[in-house]
């Protein structure tokens, strides 16, 4: 093979290993473990929800463009997880710290 031939092939090989490579390495994963989640206020978490959640899940969490969440049995740990990363069509993190904890606290109480 010539040297003109094996150019776009080294290329390539390289190519492909830096991608694995880069793909596998995660310089940004955390070395301590998370904080403890946070206790969430119901009470807190209706005016939360009214606020920034009403509008496609509804002002009674009986759905809307969003889907229903009275009677879904979720733990107030499963809502927050699903407000922090997102589900379907809704984004990531609406609510972030005390709020997302307090919509949690509240979502789990229907």
């Amino acid at each position: 093979m010539t040297r003109k031939a094996l150019a776009p092939v080294l290329l390539l090989v390289t190519v492909t290993l830096a991608t694995f490579g880069l793909s596998t390495w995660h310089p940004f994963s955390p070395d301590t473990a998370p904080a403890a989640e946070a206790e969430g206020d119901v009470a807190r978490g209706e005016t939360v929800f009214s606020v920034n959640c009403s509008g496609c899940h509804g002002t009674d969490a009986s759905g809307g463009v969003g889907p229903a969440l009275v009677g879904t049995r979720l733990t107030a740990t499963e809502v927050a997880s699903i407000v922090a990363e997102g589900r379907g069509v809704m984004p990531a993190g609406l609510v972030q710290g005390q709020d997302a904890a307090d919509v949690a606290a509240y979502v789990a109480s229907l």
